[in-house]
């Protein structure tokens, strides 16, 4: 009889060691739960700083799809042109876009031609964290160019570029300003 006994129930020793093993599991499970998580976390902390640089993409293709008389160089660029319907402001504006430390900013103040009252300028901030910017101007007669000063050519194309510390990817940015419709056609 007594073997029929022992034979129903566990030993301490087999009981320690389903608990070892069980507990075990658990924290490896827990450790991947944690894992998860922070990979979680991480990720959309990337989607949003990435939504960033989509959203300044958009206001930089509307503004220089939009924009006439380019001047600017390798850092800044000045145009004039009309700010996006979402900030409501309708009319020309003298439109500037430059780089300062880590930061582009975009600014901008009411186009006026001849003499008047001087109007305040707006300033904000774009983007953050940079580590470099350029800007490049594609003219047909000489390709790209890192100036571009002569607003009596027709500018092809401008190519913004970004670039962050932080891991940020700033996709390629090629604007085509629109052509100059008062301008007549060579024949």
């Amino acid at each position: 009889m007594r073997s029929a006994s022992r034979q129903a129930g566990f030993t301490l020793l087999e009981l320690l060691i389903a608990i070892t093993i069980l507990s075990l599991i658990l924290v490896a499970l827990s450790g991947g739960v944690h894992f998860a998580g922070s990979a979680w976390r991480k990720q959309e902390e990337q989607i949003g700083r990435q939504g960033d640089i989509n959203a300044v993409q958009t206001v930089l293709r509307q503004l220089l799809a939009s924009g006439q008389g380019f001047e600017g160089g390798s850092q800044d660029l000045k145009f004039v042109g009309q700010m996006p319907a979402a900030l409501a402001r309708g009319g020309l504006f003298d439109i500037e876009l430059y780089s300062g430390g880590e930061k582009l900013f975009l600014a901008w103040q009411p186009h006026f031609k001849g003499a008047a009252i001087r109007m305040p300028r707006n300033e904000t901030v774009l983007l953050d964290g940079m580590t470099g910017f350029d800007l490049a101007y594609y003219l047909e007669t000489k390709g790209w160019q890192r100036t571009f000063n002569d607003k009596s050519k027709t500018l092809g194309m401008i190519a913004v570029n970004a670039r962050f510390s932080d891991g940020r990817s700033w996709p390629a940015l090629m604007i085509s300003p629109a052509i100059n419709l008062s301008s007549k056609p060579k024949s």
